[in-house]
């Protein structure tokens, strides 16, 4: 398809109609296309995705990153399973209980080095040495 469609807005809904004219039909009809490739003459009302107006009204941020090959195909390989969620959701979700266990393994990482005796007589002897 052309890129020389015209489009008029709709006041309501601030979605273009897109209109083909015979002559861009036509035209394109010329340059290869087949029938079932082209838009017929006439006026086309353009409508939002749900998908997208859930998206715009949820917390979600797409992002760009790069994560290892391996765990992306490990995520997708739980995502095939029966019942399975996505994979995106998948890991989302790790990420969300990693961020919930964070603060509970804050003190137990403390703990830990408080009880740890060898470390403790380390750091003694590094801090008499300063």
């Amino acid at each position: 398809m052309r890129n020389r469609r015209s489009t008029t807005t709709n006041k309501t809904d601030k979605l273009p109609d897109y209109i083909v004219s015979d002559e861009d039909h036509k035209a394109d009809l010329a340059s290869g296309l087949t029938e079932d490739e082209v838009m017929k003459p006439g006026t086309y009302k353009a409508r939002r995705s749900p998908w997208a107006e859930r998206l715009k009204n949820s917390k979600k941020v797409k992002v760009s990153i790069y994560l290892d090959s391996e765990v992306v195909e490990y995520f997708r390989g739980r995502a095939e399973q029966p019942n399975a969620a996505p994979y995106q959701t998948q890991i989302n979700n790790e990420l969300r209980k990693v961020m919930g266990n964070r603060s509970a393994d804050a003190p137990t990482v403390e703990r830990d080095v408080l009880n740890d005796k060898k470390f403790l007589k380390a750091l003694k002897k590094k801090l008499e040495t300063v």
